[in-house]
């Protein structure tokens, strides 16, 4: 049996499974993970959208690695490639919550394929739909997912049971544009030049819940969006979409012997539903397709603001990690390679601040100012509240200038997390004397932020970095509003980096128990 990681040893795999009000699933799905007989070690990612049930203390009690996401910044796309920047596996593993593997062996299977050869960019496995349990659901899935051959007529790549490269991952994100169906774009992308391969030993079975019209009527508008934006917009053929979303022919003759199908096996409920379940579907598909059809050019720009701020991100921590394939580009411009660090940072920042939480840093009520989601988690733990400036709220919960907390009294705050904020405030010494006195006495300020990086928004894209504190200068700041210094460190790439040239610097300060 193979090791989940705990952060002791890198792992090979990164199991990425993304929720929303999984616990059940979960539950069932959690222990069968922890059981897979494999000869490499793995860590598991749950990506939590919000969840209102137990999810993330079910995540506690299994060691799994854990990430909130606010219900509004949800992107099934965008998720993905977030679990991708943030596992240390080089093989990212996509599982849904309620998709069960049928042995121990079926982590080994969906990866040995990217272990054995290096062409192969990506891999999916078989899925078993009961009949019993969403007749819909299973119709034509055996074809999509055969169990006694390599690869189907019909490729359904599907994140809901895959494994591809990270490196790769890192170099061609899944669009976020893309409302639904990431996975089969992902695919159409690729396959010209890379390796997909089917792996119908790695099964699963996929359940679904009880048979809901909202759950269709919401993923049918999005698919007959998504159609529009595979074959008209990006112009790829698709053999997966019909070429006549509404069809005379399925309307009045394939849909009504579906029905008769099922009463002949005495299967009522879905004789029933059949014939207003699939015209339905197909004209939702051809209201959304159209909808889409006049909404082009948003959705043009959509996909290039979204895609590049992606692929730019990620880009980016690959270049730090020095991966490529065979056909990863050489000649990126001077600016990524000026960039280059930003993921390392970033890993930095996330470290520290989960250390500060793990050593009992932090304290009710937390306020964060400049919340950028990342820290979402601590929420889970601590009376937290978000914060940004009014042009750029990004989901904070409330418009705050760090230089003028007026609307904070006097010692309120257990703890002020300021993360990648200081070096773009006018005025840091007013800021920090703010943190100061809203701050109760024993409250302690956490402040991350980079030195040696990248100018980074600046006046001409509506932004201001002013400075880079070395360690002596943010000591000094603290020091002179009053602050006790708790921790001040640096890190860098190299020992002789972390000390004459650092990439971040840190600081824990505490306002004391008796202020004169």
């Amino acid at each position: 049996m193979g090791d989940v990681t705990q952060g002791t040893t890198a792992p090979l795999v990164s199991i990425i499974i993304r929720a929303r009000d999984e616990a059940p699933a979960l539950r069932r799905l959690l222990p069968i993970l922890k059981s897979q007989e494999v000869d490499f070690p793995f860590e598991i990612w749950l990506l939590d959208n919000d969840s209102h049930d137990d999810s993330s203390s079910l995540a506690r009690e299994h060691g799994l690695r854990y990430h909130h996401i606010p219900r509004n910044g949800f992107n099934y796309a965008a998720a993905l490639n977030l679990g991708a920047s943030l596992a240390e596996g080089k093989i990212i593993v996509s599982l849904s919550a309620h998709c069960f593997p049928q042995h121990t062996r079926w982590l080994a299977a969906l990866v040995a394929p990217l272990r054995a050869d290096q062409t192969v960019v990506a891999t999916y496995g078989r899925q078993v739909i009961d009949p019993a349990s969403d007749a819909f659901e299973a119709h034509g899935n055996a074809d999509l997912f055969p169990a006694d051959q390599r690869q189907p007529k019909i490729v359904a790549f599907s994140n809901a049971n895959s494994a591809i490269r990270r490196d790769y991952l890192l170099i061609h994100p899944f669009n976020p544009a893309i409302k639904i169906l990431e996975d089969h774009l992902f695919y159409l992308e690729i396959a010209g030049d890379f390796d997909v391969v089917y792996v119908p030993e790695a099964v699963v079975v996929h359940e679904h819940d009880r048979f809901s019209w909202r759950y269709y009527l919401r993923r049918w508008v999005l698919e007959g969006w998504s159609f529009y934006f595979l074959t008209r917009h990006r112009g790829l053929p698709s053999p997966y979409i019909p070429k006549r979303l509404v069809s005379p022919r399925r309307l009045l003759g394939t849909y009504p012997r579906i029905a008769f199908a099922y009463a002949h096996r005495g299967r009522w409920k879905p004789a029933l539903r059949a014939v207003p379940f699939f015209w339905l579907r197909d004209f939702v598909w051809l209201a959304s397709f159209l909808r889409a059809r006049l909404r082009h050019q948003r959705m043009a720009q959509l996909d290039t603001e979204l895609l590049l701020r992606t692929s730019r991100f990620l880009r980016r921590q690959l270049l730090q990690q020095r991966m490529s394939l065979p056909d990863a580009p050489l000649d990126w411009s001077e600016e990524w390679q000026l960039r280059a660090d930003w993921g390392f940072i970033r890993r930095n920042i996330a470290d520290f601040i989960r250390s500060c939480h793990e050593r009992g840093l932090f304290a009710s009520p937390l306020l964060e100012v400049g919340a950028s989601g990342q820290n979402d988690y601590l929420a889970e733990w601590y009376d937290m509240h978000t914060s940004n400036l009014a042009s750029n709220l990004q989901g904070a919960e409330m418009a705050l200038d760090m230089e003028d907390m007026r609307q904070i009294a006097d010692n309120s705050l257990g703890s002020i997390l300021c993360s990648e904020v200081i070096e773009h405030v006018r005025h840091p010494e007013r800021a920090i004397a703010e943190a100061f006195r809203t701050l109760r006495p024993g409250g302690t300020l956490i402040v991350t932020t980079p030195y040696n990086i990248v100018i980074h928004n600046t006046p001409e894209d509506g932004g201001f970095h002013g400075r880079n504190f070395t360690p002596q200068g943010l000591d000094l700041l603290l020091r002179e509003a009053g602050f006790e210094i708790v921790l001040l460190e640096t890190r860098g790439k190299t020992e002789l980096r972390q000390r004459l040239m650092p990439s971040n610097v840190f600081a824990v300060a505490r306002k004391p128990e008796q202020v004169s």
